[in-house]
């Protein structure tokens, strides 16, 4: 008998691009810049996103749904033509590149139902890290040559459904798959109001690929492609491992029993770490020793020292927070807001975790991060490989807290024109240890979404600092 939760595979398809006659029927290359080869092999990651619909019947939804689906996914494609091929490293190649083929390449889209716990999986509350998964598509990829984008609608009879998506680091960033989601939504509600494929996205969704005007300055290209063969040989632990490899490295197994839940800051809130802050900097409001106290900063902060927290332990030890900054704005010359691609690098700070234990430590931890982030004015990928490396090679006895996402990407702007998206799930930090921050922004309703992934006693520990502190602080 089939498990409440299980997952029936209806069909596995291929959806390409839609024809444009303007468009380039040849294959053709583009070359990754020192930005998409630190991600070259990071293992993919997995967002769901949840959509109430309760008109879903099985024959309805097979019978016009999914076939607008595929249609507004095949004319969406036709902005991001790259995503639709491959990344790609032949024998005879110095470097990868990723190469896609109008006529040929395509995109793997997986059909299923599900009679699982669908208001359950939309809610807040805790839930075993498991039930997500079997909701998140996989690419299948080889040393030489590795797909970009994975999809799979999986449907909830009378319920809803979801649109689960797996992206190769090596080209997406939280924000060029938001851009994608969001063209792709955008050209949905288009077909469904309209009959029709709009000609033109909205401009803000208009992916750039003017990746030329990179310039690497500093030889960081080189210096990642020679990282990632000293990481895959170590990883892998074998002499004869592919040092020109382009698939990802395995995912790590989802530890048994962990559990997941998401947690939210009102705007309110985040206007009272703020000021909980500024007591304890008042020369934080001095334009010249002026601190950035974003919703970003407060909420990873406040996460962080409330994780520290949970996990207890020596004062002492030292912890790690890996936080990742996006360089379009802070290049110069400044790449466009629509430019499509990886451009995240990834810093840190170190601390002690009695900083973050501490009664002030939202201000101590909110601080450090602050500066951090000043620094980037002066140094924003100086030292960025040999960074990663150091990241990487952590051992176990160190706390390392890292972010998924982040706010501004509008994840939950999301509407394929049957409503708008009721949750997204970043299943990626069951894996990694991350936690996730996102922006809820629904009329007056604006909140920061916190998902973390913890052991039962942990996330119990979690969930009473995170509201026991918030009480202390109004």
């Amino acid at each position: 008998m089939a498990s409440p939760n299980s997952v029936k595979i209806i069909d596995i398809c291929e959806v390409a691009a839609a024809y444009d006659s303007t468009k380039s029927t040849t294959e053709t290359i583009l070359s990754p810049t020192f930005f998409e080869l630190s991600g070259l092999r990071f293992p993919p990651s997995e967002c769901l996103c949840f959509f109430k619909l309760t008109d879903s019947n099985p024959t309805f939804f097979h019978s016009v749904i999914f076939p607008i689906l595929k249609q507004s996914l095949s004319h969406a494609l036709l902005h991001f033509l790259p995503i639709v091929g491959s990344l790609t490293w032949p024998p005879e190649s110095s470097r990868p590149f990723f190469v896609y083929h109008l006529n040929n390449d395509s995109v793997s889209v997986t059909l299923a139902e599900c009679n699982g716990d669908f208001d359950r999986l939309i809610g807040n509350g805790i839930h075993e890290a498991v039930e997500s998964h079997p909701y998140a598509p996989h690419f299948v990829a080889t040393e030489t040559r590795s797909p970009l984008l994975a999809l799979q609608v999986t449907l909830f009879p009378n319920k809803g459904f979801c649109i689960g998506m797996e992206t190769h680091h090596a080209i997406f960033d939280g924000k060029s798959a938001s851009m994608f989601l969001r063209a792709w939504a955008y050209t949905c509600k288009y077909i469904v109001e309209k009959g029709e494929a709009p000609r033109l996205l909205p401009e803000e969704i208009t992916p750039s690929f003017e990746w030329k005007s990179i310039q690497d300055s500093k030889g960081l290209e080189e210096a990642y492609i020679n990282l990632w063969a000293t990481i895959g040989k170590r990883l892998e632990s074998g002499s004869d491992s592919n040092p020109r490899s382009v698939e990802p490295l395995p995912k790590l197994e989802v530890q048994p029993n962990l559990l997941r839940a998401n947690f939210h800051l009102s705007s309110e809130v985040i206007k009272k770490l703020r000021e909980s802050v500024l007591r304890y900097h008042p020369e934080a409001t001095d334009p010249t020793k002026r601190q950035n106290l974003s919703t970003y900063v407060l909420a990873c902060s406040y996460v962080s020292i409330c994780l520290v927290k949970a996990r207890g332990g020596d004062a002492d030890r030292e912890v790690y927070f890996a936080w990742s900054a996006d360089c379009r704005s802070r290049l110069d010359p400044p790449l466009p807001p629509n430019h499509f691609g990886n451009t995240a690098v990834v810093h840190h700070i170190v601390s002690k975790a009695g900083d973050f234990m501490q009664e002030n430590g939202l201000a101590i931890i909110a601080e450090k991060l602050s500066a951090s982030i000043k620094r980037l004015e002066k140094g924003l990928i100086e030292g960025s490989n040999e960074r990663l490396e150091m990241l990487l090679s952590l051992g176990p006895e160190v706390q390392l807290i890292s972010v998924a996402g982040s706010t501004g990407l509008e994840f939950y702007n999301t509407d394929f024109g049957w409503g708008n998206v009721e949750k997204v799930e970043l299943t990626s930090i069951d894996r990694t240890g991350s936690f996730s921050v996102l922006d809820i922004r629904n009329g007056s309703d604006r909140r920061t979404e916190i998902g973390v992934a913890l052991k039962r006693p942990e996330m119990e520990s979690f969930a009473s600092f995170f509201s026991n502190g918030l009480e202390v602080i109004f």
